[in-house]
């Protein structure tokens, strides 16, 4: 009964998290691509709560959280080894983390309103407000060092308590000085609270549920019902076989598993079997081609949905839909085969553990992953690759005669798409659940024979962390899909068609030519060789882990710098350009 239960809420985060993802998707590609100019505007709607409430919105939260956080310290303080190492090291970086966020935010606030009270003054007299984030940085950095200088030593268990207790009340404090802050700097009656847009969503749930269901005619009232369901369906349980993190290992009882027993530590190599629960649906040992066999449904979706509307421009919208899915799932299947001639197994589970232990399938299909993105990006239909419903020409393509919920089915399984998509590709490309030198029951950061830095963790932090990174990458990916919907403009039909069968197609041939090369040349080659990719594997860990930081580091910087404001006034065009540096071409002259 506890397995079925679990499968049962296995499913549900699954389809929550597809879901909502989508509909994050929906709001950022509406309020970003094309902005609403009506007067309720997107930062102007807001609803007014009286004083009390509002300071009680924001106290009551904060003091709730950090009673949960002395909660958890109190309810671990008998946790032994890696499990009491790991929440001492997560409270540490938490305290570190709340602590340097809120005297920012607080800093940032005194510096445009001006000083208040004293507090406010001692605040201003700290300087720049960028110095808290500069500080609190090298506050993470320092807490790891330390941890990783003392390990093993005498005063390794101080260090611990210090961090654990210490950590836990610093935390508890910074969350109720934020709330306090804010709550304290309420002065008016009532409180405007913008809803940043999230209106306009609301507004289109509402009108998609109360528009009429619309049904022409003499269209086929049977396909034309189901064809929405065909197409958003199978968007969605493709997500059933990829995997969102590593295997959770509980006790057992008489054969029984015991969910409040989760194993504080789990051996470095190897996976648990007598406890152990897949944060995943279905573990299917042909996990891919499942993926493809569903996702392929979604073709007769759009196609019937073209053909049953009885409309000349919903049947040319589903004959493009049909044939452009079809041409780009032939390239999708055949760019992962040298991903499966590598990893040895159909198993998606099995080849993020792969990657875990060797390399990220980026770097050893590098060329790969560019064409199965490519791929993936028209296999959603979504711009520059939404010829099946491209407004200038076909109004709306195969759903053009469809209204209320089914086109709103239509409209959402598209960035549902998106969503599977991004989550295959992390699992097949970027690790999936796996982090840089992270193992089951620690880091550990190898270079050859060398280990450079150690730390322990409890099995219920490194699972935490696990899916944390998936989902992390997940956002990413469907973050440069939509960025490429904003970029660039719509192809031809026959540009895209060309795309697919004379570009794509033959490079994922090549890919498997290339690929198979590789693996006979590895096979034959000596102990030196093997060894020298295991090397290789360590590098790329270390490769990305300087490039994640490069990233994060350079958004900071992006966010921290200072803006600068350039004010010119003109009285005409002909001036505005001249101040702004002139035209690019001459003056036209009679």
């Amino acid at each position: 009964m506890t397995e079925y239960i679990l499968d049962g809420l296995k499913a549900f985060a699954v389809v929550m998290f597809g879901m909502n993802v989508g509909v994050i998707l929906t709001w950022v590609d509406r309020r970003q691509g094309a902005m609403m100019q009506d007067r309720v505007g997107p930062e102007r709607a807001g609803v007014y709560l009286p004083k009390r409430m509002a300071q009680g919105a924001l106290l009551g939260p904060a003091i709730g959280t950090a009673a949960i956080v002395f909660y958890l310290a109190w309810a671990g303080r008998d946790l032994e080894g890696a499990a009491y190492t790991g929440r001492a090291m997560l409270f540490s970086q938490l305290a570190i983390l709340f602590t340097w966020l809120t005297f920012l935010v607080i800093a940032g606030r005194i510096r445009r309103r001006g000083v208040k009270n004293p507090f406010d003054a001692f605040i201003a007299t700290l300087g720049d407000p960028r110095r808290f984030f500069y500080a609190g940085f090298g506050a993470h950095l320092a807490c790891f060092f330390v941890a990783g200088l003392f390990r093993g030593t005498p005063l390794a268990p101080t260090l611990k308590q210090i961090g654990y207790g210490g950590g836990a009340g610093l935390l508890a404090g910074a969350i109720v000085l934020g709330g306090a802050y804010a709550a304290y700097r309420i002065r008016h009656e009532r409180v405007r609270l913008r809803l940043a847009g999230l209106l306009h969503p609301a507004a289109d749930g509402l009108k998609t549920l109360l528009k009429e269901d619309f049904i022409p005619p003499n269209s086929d009232r049977l396909l034309h019902s189901i064809a929405p369901f065909i197409s958003f369906f199978p968007a969605l349980v493709v997500l059933a076989v990829v995997p969102f993190g590593d295997t959770l290992c509980f006790g057992t009882e008489n054969g029984e598993l015991q969910l409040t027993q989760l194993l504080e530590t789990v051996p470095r190599e190897g996976v648990c079997t007598a406890g152990a629960v897949n944060l995943q649906v279905i573990d299917l040992n042909v996990g891919v081609l499942y993926f493809f066999a569903m996702a392929g449904t979604g073709i007769v979706g759009a196609a019937l949905a073209g053909w049953a509307s009885d409309n000349k421009y919903s049947l040319f919208g589903g004959v493009r839909a049909a044939s452009q899915m079809v041409s780009y799932e032939v390239t999708l299947g055949l760019t992962i085969i040298g991903a499966v001639m590598i990893y040895g197994t159909l198993q998606v589970d099995d080849m993020v553990r792969w990657q875990a232990e060797n390399a990220w399938g980026i770097f050893v299909q590098p060329f790969a992953f560019f064409l199965f993105f490519a791929a993936a990006v028209a296999e959603s239909k979504r711009i520059p690759f939404d010829l099946p419903e491209g407004e200038s020409e076909l109004v709306a393509g195969y759903f053009t005669e469809y209204a209320g919920m089914k086109f709103a089915m239509f409209f959402f399984s598209e960035y549902i798409a998106v969503v599977s998509a991004s989550a295959l590709m992390t699992a097949l490309f970027l690790g999936g659940w796996s982090v840089p030198f992270l193992d089951r029951d620690g880091f550990h950061v190898v270079l050859g024979d060398n280990v450079i830095w150690e730390v322990a963790l409890s099995h219920g932090s490194v699972i935490v962390l696990g899916v944390l990174a998936f989902v992390l990458k997940v956002f990413f990916l469907c973050w440069l899909q939509i960025t490429i919907r904003w970029t660039l403009p719509r192809f031809r039909y026959d540009q895209l068609m060309q795309l697919g069968w004379r570009k794509l197609l033959p490079a994922s041939l090549i890919n498997i030519l290339a690929t198979g090369l590789v693996i006979l040349l590895v096979q034959g080659g000596s102990a030196q060789l093997v060894s020298g990719l295991r090397t290789a594997g360590q590098v790329t860990d270390l490769v990305t882990v300087v490039l994640i930081i490069a990233a994060v580091g350079s958004l900071f910087a992006l966010f921290l710098k200072p803006a600068s404001h350039r004010q010119g006034l003109a009285a005409t065009s002909a001036q505005f350009a001249s101040l702004r540096g002139g035209t690019r071409s001459a003056r036209m002259t009679p």
